[in-house]
């Protein structure tokens, strides 16, 4: 699977992730007509449609900010985003939504055990492009934000049983797990591809971590603001709950943004830095 030559270097940032996303889609679809036989194979041509690839450009992101050899990120970044379709399928079960980017949701069109089904057979996906890489540590994280995202998903879901306010370090909890795990996976997949140095790697695996909870926190707060389904217990604040989301989200920005420092200057750090500010504007979706 050869990678697409980029166009010479822009100031636009939207034009640049495009041109990733463009990559991102023609390797998804390429791996995806390996199983044109498979039962599974016209419901993930559906499924696959649409969503922003925000994992997976963030996986050729870190490997372009670092890019000591030349190796071949694009199937990593294509089960990064196979991991993030396997959570989705979960979590509309489990949360009974019957909507999806603005279509059925996979359970509600297909069903239940189709759904369940399919979740599984993505995982063999994963497993299977994750062998293709020497360096052991891809698989390694790819195992443990799999890990993580199934402990987060499990916790919100005890927690949210409870019917009671969820302590704001438990909630920062849960995000770490079920969001910026996968964030942090896939800075750190394309820090290794790209031949990092312990530095850089530990520097992008700092800046998605931060940048995973940042931008879950922005997502919480569209939905309080339309179901009010989270509620914080905040009784040692004088914040509402939408004040104290909006700073802690800022936080976790700076955080990102400071965590970029050892970074050598250069076009995808600046990538780096502009997703972060979209993310602390609410505007991720522009990319």
């Amino acid at each position: 699977m050869q990678r697409i030559t980029s166009d010479p270097p822009t100031d636009n940032f939207s034009t640049k992730i495009d041109s990733y996303r463009v990559q991102v889609d023609i390797a998804l679809q390429k791996e995806l007509s390996q199983r044109r036989e498979s039962p599974f194979f016209a419901p993930f041509k559906d499924a696959f449609t649409g969503g922003k690839r925000l994992r997976p450009i963030l996986l050729l992101i870190a490997y372009d900010s670092v890019r000591a050899r030349d190796d071949e990120p694009l199937p990593a970044a294509v089960a990064v985003e196979l991991a993030h379709m396997e959570s989705l399928i979960h979590d509309d079960i489990i949360d009974g939504d019957e909507v999806r980017r603005d279509a059925t949701a996979f359970h509600a069109k297909y069903g239940q055990e189709m759904a369940l089904l399919s979740a599984d057979f993505i995982l063999s996906m994963i497993l299977s492009i994750a062998a293709r890489y020497s360096d052991p540590r891809i698989m390694s994280a790819l195992a443990t934000a799999t890990a993580q995202m199934c402990e987060g998903e499990l916790i919100e879901r005890l927690v949210g049983e409870t019917n009671e306010t969820v302590p704001p370090e438990v909630y920062k909890r849960i995000v770490l797990k079920k969001t910026a795990s996968l964030f942090e996976a896939a800075a750190t997949i394309g820090a290794l591809i790209g031949g990092a140095t312990a530095a850089d790697l530990s520097a992008l695996a700092a800046y998605a971590r931060a940048l995973g909870v940042a931008y879950q926190i922005h997502d919480d707060i569209t939905d309080w603001e339309q179901s009010r389904t989270i509620e914080l217990d905040l009784q040692d604040t004088h914040h509402s709950q939408k004040e104290y989301l909006f700073e802690m989200a800022k936080e976790f920005v700076g955080e990102a943004v400071d965590s970029l420092r050892p970074l050598k200057s250069s076009e995808a750090k600046q990538n780096l830095i502009q997703l972060a500010e979209r993310v602390d504007r609410r505007a991720i979706h522009q990319i």
